[in-house]
């Protein structure tokens, strides 16, 4: 018995020092994040995700994936059902997982706040899914690219997330670190706060050069609060690309790079 105990500790030891993965494809998870979701795919490790929620659509085959809810409403019989590991959520989603742990399902809280956050959370799970090496390289593409994107020609940029009301973006999201790493100037970025409301008052002071909107709606009022600056309304798809803090972040600097 004692020889056995010895053996695996040495095992172990030998694991943790030659930096290979104690971890593997045992570890299995759902997720309610679609950033997540999206770096469970681009690092290999989709086999390990049991479910997926109910707003993630890409990669093209995620929809298959049995459904769990997402962040604000948490299926928690399909998700015992299914009995992953873990449960992989962003940190707004702390309060309606408070009691999996009492059934051995381990939720697990990220908060990709900055690019530098996302670049963690892929090693974390490159580390848990046995997926080091692919992890890596992912990680390293997008700095890669990132590096390449930066604009010599900086702007200064208005972000919105809506109109009726104005939210635009403060210092606290993620969106704010992607202009920043284009090398543009985000005129938002006094604001101490992820999300702000904010009046028209407000944003005429911040004389933005480019106005950039989230999702396409009345767009006559912010012509009248704007009639001389560019507008650039985001497609769907780009929509998806650049307010998910996912492995596609090199794809949201280049966008906004290229302004």
């Amino acid at each position: 018995m004692k020889a056995s105990i010895i053996y695996r500790l040495i095992i172990s030891l030998f694991l943790f020092f030659t930096g290979i993965s104690v971890f593997s494809a045992e570890n299995t998870f759902v997720s309610l994040s679609p950033a997540l979701t999206e770096m469970m795919y681009a690092i290999g490790a989709e086999k390990n995700l049991l479910g997926v929620s109910t707003v993630c659509v890409c990669p093209p085959d995620t929809p298959e994936k049995p459904k769990v809810g997402n962040s604000y409403f948490i299926n928690k019989e399909i998700i015992i059902k299914l009995r992953p590991k873990y449960i992989l959520a962003a940190d707004g989603s702390r309060t309606h997982l408070q009691n999996f742990d009492k059934i051995g399902i381990k939720p697990l809280y990220f908060e990709l706040y900055t690019i530098d956050a996302i670049y963690n959370a892929v090693t974390e799970l490159g580390e848990m899914t046995g997926q080091r090496e692919k992890a890596l390289e992912l990680k390293n593409k997008i700095k890669k690219n990132i590096s390449l994107a930066k604009t010599k020609h900086p702007k200064r940029i208005l972000y919105l997330i809506q109109i009726n009301p104005f939210v635009t973006i403060g210092s606290k999201s993620f969106l704010s670190d992607e202009i920043k790493q284009a090398g543009q100037i985000s005129v938002t970025q006094e604001l101490d706060s992820f999300y702000p409301s904010v009046s028209e008052e407000y944003l005429l002071k911040t004389n933005p050069d480019v106005i950039i909107v989230s999702m396409k709606s009345d767009e006559k009022r912010l012509k009248k609060l704007f009639p001389d600056k560019k507008i650039i309304y985001l497609s769907p798809e780009m929509n998806d690309i650049v307010n998910r803090p996912g492995p596609r972040v090199d794809e949201a600097v280049k966008f906004f790079s290229q302004i």
